[in-house]
């Protein structure tokens, strides 16, 4: 697996064999076309990260900061340690998405990535901790990649704005309406 696009395009990123589903480069790709200049400077937010590419991608493209939320960080780490993305602020948070949230409180971010585990039901566990604690700036977007059978059922306030197949992935971009 490479990054996309960028500063640190063509850069490998490790990642774990077996047991996760890392966001294929095409999907990454095709994430970063739609997200476009909005990455710029964007504070993002990257839970159930794993491996850190889509984070790692944004920082590449020109994201201000990113925080990542991940219960086991190894790949992660070594993926970060590898970019030397000194002159970017980079935070790891290490356990389950929901302390990892609530440590955050207070905080808005620019750019939200969701993607958790398919088969689980962590998507609409985390849209509603993101909207009861207010975590998404006001012309920000949120990108979760969940499994093409499951129907998102969004808090109110948010909206679809555009929805991609790749597969068995829908990628929905979220934002408040």
């Amino acid at each position: 697996m490479r990054i996309v696009g960028g500063a640190c395009k063509k850069r490998p990123i490790k990642v774990p064999k077996g047991g996760v589903r890392p966001t294929k480069g095409i999907v990454r790709g095709a994430i970063f076309n739609i997200i476009g200049d909005n990455v710029i400077d964007a504070e993002v937010l990257d839970i159930f990260a794993g491996s850190g590419a889509l984070g790692l991608e944004a920082i590449s493209r020109g994201a201000k900061s990113c925080i990542f939320i991940e219960k086991n960080p190894r790949f992660l780490f070594e993926n970060i340690k590898y970019f030397s993305c000194n002159d970017k602020k980079i935070q790891i948070i290490i356990g389950d998405f929901r302390l990892g949230l609530r440590r955050l409180k207070g905080k808005e971010f620019d750019i939200i990535f969701i993607d958790p585990p398919y088969h689980d039901n962590y998507v609409q566990t985390t849209l509603n901790l993101i909207s009861k604690n207010h975590f998404l700036k006001e012309n920000g977007m949120i990108v979760v990649e969940h499994y093409y059978e499951k129907k998102l059922s969004l808090p109110e306030g948010f909206a679809i704005f555009k929805k991609k197949k790749y597969g068995e992935t829908v990628v929905s971009f979220i934002n408040k309406n």
